[in-house]
Order: structure tokens, then C-alpha cells, then sequence
């Protein structure tokens, strides 16, 4: 659990004075990286799980698909703005942070000494028939009704045709509480977008799927006042990221944890938060009541309240509140 002064700053793990330096290496990064990253993670494999606890190594054809489809829908952007523009466009970016920043941790770490859940309620489209609009109001009911202390709205074009109008639209209809953009986010401009939208934050770094760009785009959101936890999968990778300054930790938010065994996820989800160095912040997307009480009982700063657990209530938000509010309430 993190003590309550944990708040990401850009003094201490990004400089503006070698922003532009950073994104020359970053630019160089994408263009040589024409490959997707290897990709591994706890699937539905039935392969037992690797050492000290690890999930099992497979590879993820699905995510391995996505991420080649961000990297052709970048590569035509990038080509389009030119590389000049780009540069540009990221080094202004750091000349005016979000204000005021890091809404999220701040949250966190106003909450969290109080003995308070923070629950992040993922605001997502159930079908082709729901609106912009539809996610304005839902977004309302998570917050006045079920306690939803902060939100994340879906932007990926799989998962939405309007991209950033949703999360545009759904911040409008809540000010007053954290908005993060969920999407995979391989390439800083794709942070530009986010912060110019005014969220708070994203998900959707994934330290398997970006590599040693990771370090870059935790920096470079950083320097922009946002909120932009990493993913990790195993120890290892926190003990790494933690020598690059990232302070700011998803568990299995994109990247599941979920294997044919009962518990499975839980049990890592319990042995990556003991890993995470002090003063680290947590968040760690759940799909149960079972999975929030567990995760809340090991320690999570914050809950990602994933859109399959606030579905199965339907309209009934008032009554997936209480239950939230019953799971995660812990037992002094």
C-alpha cells in the first residue's frame, strides 16, 4: 500500500530540459520497430504457471493482431503529420502540462490513508446500438449511484466508432472525476492525443508490448501531468521498471491473468503487489466481486472495475455499488 506523499512527478522521472533528446531516441524506436514485440502472458494455456509464481509464457495471437493494427494506424499518421511536425508537436506538448495534474494519484493518495477504496469504473459500449450519449448518462449513474471514484472510457477503434469523442463526452458529463482514455499505446503522439482530449490519464502501456520504449512513454506522460499506469505481468518487470522511475502499476488491466485454475489470478495479482517497491501506486482490473475483495485484501491502491462485472448488473447500478462498497470494505 502506498504511503499517502506517492504522487508520479515529473522532476523526478521526466526533464523537460531532455525532452527532445528522449523522443529522437523514441522516434528511432518506432521507426526500426517494424515487428510487434514478443508478447507473453497468463492465457486460457493450460500450462502450469513459470517460477516464483510467473504466469505462464504464450504467445498471444490476439494481442500480437491488435498491436500490428495500432502500429499500421500510426505508421499512416506519423507518415501523414511528417517527422518534423511530430517532433513539434511532442516537444510543445511538455511546454503546458495538464492542470491541475496527476488527478488520479493525487486521489490515491488522499484516499487510500483514509482506509477508502478508489474504484475506476470502465465506461464501455455493451453493443452497435449504444451512443455517445448512452455513455454520458452511464457515466453520471456510475458516479451518483455506484460510487465510482474515478472512470476510463474505451477509445480503441475495435471497441468504438467514435474514438476520443467518448472520452471527451463522457468528461463533460462528470468534471469533477478523473477520466482516463483506455487504449494499446505504443507511441508517445498517441499520449499528445490523450492529454489535448483533457483525461486525466491512460491505460494501455503494457511493458511486454512496448519494451524498452517503456521507460519513454511513462516519462514522457509524466511530463504532461497524466496519469499513465504500466502493465506488468511478473516480478521482473516491476524490479526493472522501478530502476527507471515508474511509479504507477496496472495488474491485469489488458494483459489478463487468467488461466484454467481456480484463484490463479488472484494468487499473482497478490505476489506482484507485494513486489512493487515503496511508495508505488497500484491499480488492478478486476471482472468479480470475489476478484475485488481479494485484490483490496492485498493491498490495491485502486480497482479498474471492468465493464463484464458492471454489465452483468444491468441497469441495477445502485445494487452493483452496495456490493462493491460490501466487497471491498475492509475488516479493521
Amino acid at each position: 500500500m502506498m504511503p499517502s506523499a506517492a504522487v508520479p512527478s515529473a522532476s523526478t522521472s521526466y526533464s523537460t530540459s531532455h525532452s527532445l533528446p528522449v523522443m529522437r531516441r523514441w522516434r528511432s524506436y518506432f521507426q526500426s520497430a517494424r515487428r510487434v514485440p514478443a508478447v507473453s502472458r497468463a492465457s486460457g494455456s493450460p500450462n502450469p504457471p513459470g517460477p516464483d509464481g510467473e504466469p505462464p509464457k504464450t504467445p498471444i495471437n490476439a494481442l500480437e493482431a491488435t498491436i500490428r493494427r495500432k502500429q499500421r494506424e500510426l505508421e499512416t499518421t506519423i507518415r501523414e503529420l511528417g517527422m518534423e511536425a511530430l517532433d513539434e508537436r511532442l516537444q510543445s506538448a511538455t511546454q503546458m502540462p495538464l492542470n491541475p495534474p496527476y488527478r488520479l494519484s493525487t486521489l490515491i493518495a488522499e484516499s487510500v490513508p483514509q482506509g477508502r477504496a478508489v474504484l475506476v469504473f470502465e465506461v464501455a459500449r455493451s453493443g452497435s446500438e449504444t451512443t455517445t450519449a448512452d455513455l454520458a448518462e452511464l457515466a453520471k449513474a456510475y458516479v451518483t449511484q455506484g460510487g465510482a471514484s474515478a472512470l476510463v472510457v474505451r477509445t480503441d477503434s475495435e471497441a468504438t466508432p467514435s474514438g476520443l469523442r467518448d472520452l471527451f463526452t463522457v468528461q463533460q458529463a462528470v468534471p469533477r472525476v478523473p477520466v482516463l482514455a483506455r487504449d494499446w499505446l505504443i507511441h508517445p503522439l498517441q499520449i499528445c492525443e490523450v492529454k489535448e482530449s483533457g483525461a486525466a490519464g491512460a491505460l494501455g502501456i503494457i511493458n511486454q508490448v512496448t519494451g524498452r520504449g517503456t521507460g519513454v512513454m511513462s516519462s514522457f506522460s509524466a511530463a504532461l501531468g497524466l496519469d499513465a499506469p504500466v502493465e506488468v505481468v511478473n516480478a521482473r518487470e516491476v524490479e526493472q521498471l522501478a530502476k527507471l522511475g515508474v511509479v504507477f502499476y496496472a495488474i491485469n488491466v489488458a494483459v489478463g491473468l487468467s488461466v484454467s485454475m481456480p484463484g490463479f489470478s488472484n494468487r499473482i495479482a497478490h505476489g506482484l503487489l507485494g513486489e512493487l517497491p515503496f511508495g508505488a501506486i497500484s491499480l488492478v482490473g478486476v471482472r468479480s466481486l470475489e476478484e475485488a475483495a481479494a485484490a483490496r485484501r492485498s493491498g490495491a491502491d485502486a480497482l479498474l472495475v471492468k465493464a463484464e462485472l458492471l454489465q452483468s448488473y444491468g441497469k441495477d447500478v445502485q445494487a452493483l455499488g452496495n456490493a462493491l462498497q460490501y466487497a471491498v470494505t475492509l475488516d479493521d
